[in-house]
């Protein structure tokens, strides 16, 4: 099996998505987060280690997080993948963040961090996060477009490679408000040009959150 490529590791998403009362002392969380390959954008990994911690985590400090005793096995390369964590206690806020190996021992760099909130006023509050969506139409013809959501303000960058890697359009680039928005290509290069047919990958970066979506260009 191939080993990473360099900086893959980067395109890996995981967030919460809810949090909910298991019982008085306890509450319930789900993580979610899209599928690397072990070798670019192909293949699967061979395991997955996930990790928190009540402190901050970071890439240098992330084998000092607790380990979740899990034994996932990881999907397809852009497949969805979620776990739901039990038994966190009320009003204690919680770091998550996790790596994926491959099966000659390589692993990524550590995902962006996932926060769930303490108890706000006697409520579970959680981190919302940002939300890029899959592209419609796809396989597009003269244009296509991504739903944003950001639950605050954020950088955005939004750029489109080709198969080669090649950077072909930057499609946002800057602070932008809370709120919801639909970002629009019109499938042209940097200079104007409209794109040959084939397939492109379009890479988000919203805060610490990364997004890789394909677009297939039709002629």
């Amino acid at each position: 099996m191939n080993r990473w490529i360099a900086g893959l590791a980067l395109l890996l998403v995981f967030s919460t998505s809810l949090a909910a009362g298991a019982s008085a002392q306890s509450r319930i969380v789900t993580l979610e987060w899209t599928a690397p390959g072990d070798d670019a954008y192909v293949g699967r990994s061979t395991t997955y280690d996930i990790r928190f911690s009540r402190s901050p985590i970071s890439q240098s400090n992330f084998l000092l997080a607790t380990k979740l005793n899990i034994a996932i096995l990881p999907g397809v390369a852009g497949s969805k993948e979620h776990l739901t964590v039990v038994g966190l206690m009320q009003g204690v806020g919680y770091y998550f963040a996790m790596r994926s190996l491959d099966d000659g021992g390589n692993s990524s760099q550590v995902s962006n961090i996932a926060y769930l909130a303490g108890n706000v006023a006697g409520v579970d509050a959680v981190y919302a996060p940002p939300e890029f969506s899959a592209p419609k139409p796809n396989p597009a013809l003269g244009s296509t477009q991504f739903a944003v959501t950001l639950p605050r303000p954020e950088w955005l960058r939004v750029e489109a490679f080709d198969v080669a890697g090649r950077k072909v359009r930057t499609l946002a680039m800057g602070q932008y408000s809370a709120g919801h928005f639909d970002l629009r290509w019109d499938l042209r290069d940097d200079s104007g040009q409209r794109l040959d047919p084939g397939a492109y990958m379009v890479r988000s970066q919203v805060g610490d959150a990364v997004f890789l979506r394909r677009v297939v260009v039709v002629g």
